[in-house]
């Protein structure tokens, strides 16, 4: 079988930090976007690899039409943001950031809708 492994508490704790970092980056920092604001992006959650190597972090923002633009300016930008938050991360290195979209919140729409359409 293959089985999720649960992230150990040093995973949990270093991607917490970086979450907090990241926020704190986009909302006091002068960090310029071409075509976003900065301070509508949520970190939604940060999951970092079991090597502590690799995290990826899950963004929300409130236009949902940009998504896919946001996400690549993003990833262009990932170094610096990187070189930024490794000033105040309590680690040995800084993981590669990589950033994606986080789409649970269409998807529990989603399933909202369905759930209402039976319900009637």
């Amino acid at each position: 079988m293959n089985e999720k492994k649960q992230p150990s508490n040093r995973q949990l704790k270093i991607g917490q930090q970086i979450r907090f970092l990241i926020s704190n980056f986009f909302i006091k920092e002068d960090f310029v976007f071409e075509n976003f604001d900065s301070k509508n992006l949520t970190v939604v959650d940060v999951v970092l690899s079991p090597d502590l190597k690799i995290a990826k972090i899950f963004v929300i923002t409130n236009s949902f039409d940009t998504n896919k633009l946001l996400i690549n300016e993003l990833n262009n930008k990932s170094k610096l943001i990187q070189k930024k938050i490794a000033l105040n991360l309590t680690s040995k290195f800084t993981p590669k950031l990589k950033f994606f979209f986080d789409n649970s919140f269409e998807y529990s729409d989603k399933i909202n809708n369905i759930l209402e359409t039976i319900n009637r």
